[in-house]
């Protein structure tokens, strides 16, 4: 890992260097000339590494209900409305703290937010894992879905501005990969402790498999808070509030563990701020610090910082690609959380359904619901006192094809243009939304969930990395931010739609979200296109 002292790393081999050092401009560099000649190697790895575990334990929190809730059920005595309301808390936690991260990332710096929510979801995680009833668990879900909403939505800030323009979108897809990690590992981990037989009680409190299970989620959010606390602040952010020496200082330590020469050896004496970094109203303001925290000026000066980020969000030339993303992303976890959380549920009820009916070779999900065999299937899972085993490999088959969909988004991020990849990847997943309507098998649905996973992970990840990529960096973590708080607001009403609709009218429900889908992908040929490679300054 790296440490705060960057020197103490020895050399890489470094993948480019830039000719023509020593003709660099007196009156300074923009940033993009300035990281490239930092060149890349040991600091940009483990940054990528740091960046995408965290990102995989926050894809966890955000994935866990699907298995902590079936495995909850009866210890908990939830019924489809209950379950839907413990995903919406999660996202309505996750909404109520968009504004929240996306002005205080730009107020105290990008990495003191993801530290500090990092180690309070860690705490809360742990005492989520103690709750005995559904109302106790819906509130610490809440809280999860609010702290772990920084991380989720400011990674690609931090890491993406450690990063020249050309390399990233990469970067964000490799941190897309360790997402769908997380689909991989929640199963996987699922399947090894929910099973298990322990239940320990005592003065009626409860302490079994699945609380276990959720607990651990919170150990390596505890350590990877920790270990960020030894990486720098952003550059690119410090050079967007006029803090151009301590921007300077960093770039020098990044070029030392890159290169493994002496910092004082970086070519870049001066850092220009071009209008893509800083505009004239961000020229004079002040940034909150940790002093300001017990004085009542700091709501003052947030609230200024707010205004002024939004009013420049909602302006000219700003605005309609804002509105674009926004509604696109909406339509994106819309459908990603409608199918993708419920699909255990789904299949854990196609398993057990087999299981009593052996007889019976095929059904669909709508006449599953109609044989109103809902009730004996709870009960049987109940009297097994676990999910069904099936479904925690089907659900890792299906998690595991979306690796497919990362590892073509790194291929072809610098290939193909802007629009290519969202408006792909939401029509495939629209169509495999229509075809969950004509499954008739467990085996059916993991071949159609697999294709769902895959584009639409891959439209996530190109979504997430476009807002980065579009905004200047003053306003890109506010723009971020309200993107997953539009996501998020499509993720409740999904999950309402399925807790009302999954056990009364499941035509209705399936058609709805593969529509708003298709809608998506419509929106994206909107998109502006990929901007042009950027050509050093010499």
């Amino acid at each position: 890992m790296v440490a705060n002292n960057f020197k103490s790393i020895s050399s890489t081999q470094t993948i480019f260097t830039i000719e023509n050092k020593n003709t660099l401009p007196k009156d300074g560099v923009n940033f993009e000339t300035a990281i490239e000649l930092c060149e890349y190697g040991k600091f940009h790895y483990s940054v990528i590494i740091v960046c995408g575990l965290i990102f995989v334990f926050g894809g966890c929190q955000s994935g866990i209900n699907s298995y902590i809730i079936p495995a909850a059920e009866c210890d908990l005595n939830l019924n489809s409305h209950q379950k839907g309301l413990i995903n919406t808390a999660f996202l309505i936690g996750g909404m109520s703290s968009s504004f929240l991260w996306g002005i205080s990332a730009n107020a105290y710096g990008r990495k003191r937010i993801l530290v500090g929510t990092l180690l309070t979801d860690s705490l809360l995680t742990f005492l989520s894992s103690l709750s005995q009833s559904f109302e106790v668990l819906v509130v610490f879900r809440a809280f999860a879905g609010f702290l772990i909403g920084a991380p989720g939505s400011l990674i690609y800030n931090y890491l993406g501005e450690f990063h020249t323009s050309k390399l990233r979108v990469k970067c964000m897809c490799i941190i897309g990969f360790c997402w769908t990690s997380a689909s991989l590992l929640l199963p996987g981990l699922a399947w090894f402790i929910i099973p298990l037989k322990f239940s320990f009680e005592f003065a009626g409190f409860i302490f079994n498999s699945w609380r276990l299970y959720l607990g651990l989620i919170g150990v390596p959010t505890l350590v990877l808070g920790f270990i960020l606390t030894m990486y720098p602040e952003s550059p690119k952010y410090l050079l967007s509030r006029g803090r151009k020496q301590e921007a300077l200082e960093i770039l020098r330590e990044i070029y030392a563990v890159n290169t493994g020469r002496n910092k004082s050896d970086y070519p870049v004496k001066e850092l220009k701020i071009s209008t893509d970094e800083i505009d004239e109203r961000n020229k004079l303001s002040i940034e909150v610090t940790i002093d300001d925290a017990s004085n009542l000026l700091v709501i003052k000066r947030l609230l200024k910082e707010a205004c002024r980020e939004i009013k420049t969000l909602t302006s000219t030339p700003h605005v309609k690609w804002a509105l674009l993303c926004w509604t696109i992303y909406f339509t994106n976890l819309f459908g990603w959380y409608g199918f993708g959380i419920w699909m255990p549920e789904l299949l854990n009820r196609f398993e057990n359904f087999y299981k009593l009916h052996p007889n019976i070779t095929t059904a669909s999900v709508s006449e599953l619901v109609s044989l109103n065999q809902t009730s004996t299937i709870r009960k049987y899972d109940c009297e097994n006192h676990s999910m069904n085993e099936k479904v925690f490999v089907n659900t890792l088959i299906i998690n595991a094809a979306c690796s497919i969909g990362n590892i073509m988004c790194i291929y072809l991020s610098n290939h193909v243009g802007r629009r290519t990849i969202p408006v792909t990847t939401l029509i495939v997943s629209g169509v495999a939304g229509v075809a969950l309507y004509f499954i008739r098998s467990s085996t059916q649905i993991i071949i159609v969930s697999g294709i769902f996973s895959v584009a639409m992970t891959a439209a996530n990840i190109v979504l997430n990395s476009t807002v980065v990529d579009i905004f200047p960096t003053h306003i890109s973590a506010l723009a971020l931010c309200i993107n997953s708080f539009f996501g998020r607001i499509g993720a409740i009403v999904s999950n309402i739609a399925f807790g009302a609709l999954v056990d009364v009218n499941c035509e209705v429900l399936i058609f709805l979200v593969a529509s708003i889908i298709i809608v998506g992908a419509m929106l994206a040929f909107f998109l502006p296109p990929k901007d042009p490679p950027r050509v050093l300054e010499t």
